[in-house]
């Protein structure tokens, strides 16, 4: 089975501080603000 051709290799990150969005492998740091981010593809209750 191959996957969509609009799926991406990373996850979605989104920075705490200033709410920069970026796709990736893994992002701790935002590029922008050096502010800590967050995994937001994953499902939260």
């Amino acid at each position: 089975m191959h996957p969509a051709p609009h799926a991406d290799d990373g996850s979605y990150y989104e920075c705490r501080n200033c709410g920069h969005r970026e796709v990736a492998d893994s992002l701790g740091r935002c590029p922008k603000c050096n502010g800590r981010t967050r995994n937001i593809a994953v499902a939260r209750e």
